[in-house]
């Protein structure tokens, strides 16, 4: 039977690794928001307006595929290929920020 109690000795922490880590969260923060800003302007610029609205329904909404693809009119498998192309296009786009 699984146990639900969490105890201290289940973390084990290194507390240099610790200190470090406070140190950079407010360049993690920064770095985030300079993310954030690049990400909503491929948003907006380099994705289709079907990649563009595929994404959004379906990662900020909630939505499921087969929803979006009933609003298009299209096959559920177009609706993942515009979210796959779309993700791709803003991986490829982020890994020359990272």
């Amino acid at each position: 039977m699984p146990r639900n109690e969490i105890y201290a000795e289940d973390f084990v922490y290194d507390e240099l690794s610790y200190l470090d880590y406070i140190r950079s969260d407010n360049t993690n923060k920064e770095e985030r928001r300079k993310m954030k800003i690049i990400l909503s302007k491929a948003l907006l610029q380099e994705l289709t307006e079907l990649q563009r609205f595929c994404l959004t329904e379906y990662y900020l909404k909630g939505r499921k595929k087969k929803d979006i693809a009933s609003d298009l009119s299209v096959h559920p498998s177009t609706v993942t290929r515009h979210i796959h192309r779309a993700e791709h296009k803003l991986k490829h786009i982020a890994s020359y920020y990272s």
